[in-house]
């Protein structure tokens, strides 16, 4: 049999299949080949999904720094570093405390009075604006702070609590501002209590600027309704309206709004606004927007829930005594009797007229009585106490 060509074929074979070997080698850019390689590439895995392995440890959570007990309780009137500590843990949680100068003021008091009520639990009238070894240990704790009507971080909003006097306002459900608050005064039933003052306002029933300032005898109940509304307008400065002096004003309900004030009891004492810290209204309008929500707790049922009708403010109405007011006069005074008489006077006549008899003239003044009529006392112009 003849070999020859069977050779020279596998030689042929052979010099092709080298040429090709040479040329792929020197082609960065070779095409992939027409089948895939036998082994199978395994598909992308997030970092987070891949489990640990024996040589990559799995994180550990680092336990929390032990908080270190108080040396002592503290009240307004201390100052030290354990103060400095819990102003500064207010301030971070946004319950403002005021400067964060160690001295634990009045200010300080105020934002503990909001953290227990708020985070303790704590009732309105057992509140005491100290930080004890609880208070301490739930202050340096975890605290979350939620809102009751959350937006899913869409939407900024501020909810009032008057059952525990506190107010939050929300930007996109996370807490900016928590302070405590005094809203309208109740009676011993618990109900809005009647006021009766001469006030003399600036602004109308809806917050608007009258072109006088209007004094009158007014009653009315201090009410602070509850229910969902709107910030419909804000004033800057010093406002005064049928309910009071108002700092740094944003109105919400007619002439309710939230403002600043010099006085902030723990209880309710307004007549029918939600009363903040100045030191807060100084930059509250800056946390809020004109058309954000804010919904009012009443304690009785949702804001959502309050009929048209209770969520209204009282208005005021003119004061029924102020028509029967009787004013005290003076007795009258008088003047006692004067009589005047003139000293006896002697004439010398000369010779060339007949003589003249001088004669005594006795002047009686007739009793005069004066009558002094005091006129009724002119009311003073009153101005709300501070804070409506």
């Amino acid at each position: 049999m003849n070999r020859a060509p069977i050779v020279a074929a596998t030689a042929l074979i052979a010099v092709i299949v080298g040429v090709g070997v040479v040329g792929a080698t020197g082609n960065e850019e070779a095409a992939a080949p027409a089948t895939p390689p036998s082994q199978t590439v395994e598909a992308f895995t997030p970092a987070s999904t891949v489990a640990a392995t024996s040589t990559v440890p799995p994180a550990t959570t680092e336990p929390a720094p032990e908080i270190p007990p108080l040396s002592q309780a503290l009240s307004q009137g201390m100052q030290g570093e354990e103060v400095l500590m819990v102003q500064e843990r207010l301030a971070a949680l946004g319950f403002d405390p005021g400067p964060a100068d160690g001295i634990y003021g009045l200010m300080t008091t105020q934002s503990v009075w909001a953290f227990e009520k708020l985070v303790l639990g704590t009732p309105l009238t057992e509140a005491t604006g100290r930080i004890d070894q609880n208070a301490w240990a739930r202050l340096m704790g975890d605290v979350e702070i939620t809102p009751r009507r959350p937006t899913n971080g869409q939407a900024d909003h501020t909810e009032v609590y008057l059952p525990e006097q506190v107010m939050i306002v929300f930007q996109k459900d996370v807490p900016v501002v928590i302070t405590h608050i005094s809203s309208g005064q109740l009676d011993e039933t618990g109900q809005p209590a009647e006021y009766c003052e001469t006030v003399t306002y600036d602004t109308d029933a809806q917050g608007r600027e009258l072109e006088e300032p209007v004094t009158k005898d007014v009653c009315a109940l201090a009410k602070t309704p509850g229910g969902v509304f709107t910030y419909g307008r804000e004033v800057e400065g010093k406002r005064v309206s049928p309910l009071g002096g108002m700092w740094n004003p944003v109105y919400f309900n007619y002439g309710i709004a939230v403002h600043g004030a010099l006085n902030v009891p723990l209880e309710p004492a307004s007549h029918g606004c939600v009363r903040m810290p100045m030191h807060i209204s100084d930059y509250f309008q800056s946390t809020m927007a004109i058309g954000d929500q804010i919904f009012v707790w009443n304690g009785f049922e949702e804001p959502e829930n309050v009929s048209e009708r209770d969520s209204l403010p009282s208005f005021d109405y003119a004061d029924p005594s102020a028509t029967t007011t009787t004013t005290t006069i003076p007795p009258t005074t008088t003047v006692p009797e004067t009589t005047t008489t003139v000293a006896e006077t002697t004439t010398t006549v000369a010779q060339t007229a007949p003589p003249t008899t001088a004669t005594t003239t006795t002047t009686t003044v007739a009793p005069s009585t004066t009558t002094t009529t005091v006129a009724p006392a002119t009311s003073t112009t009153l101005l709300a106490p501070p804070g409506a």
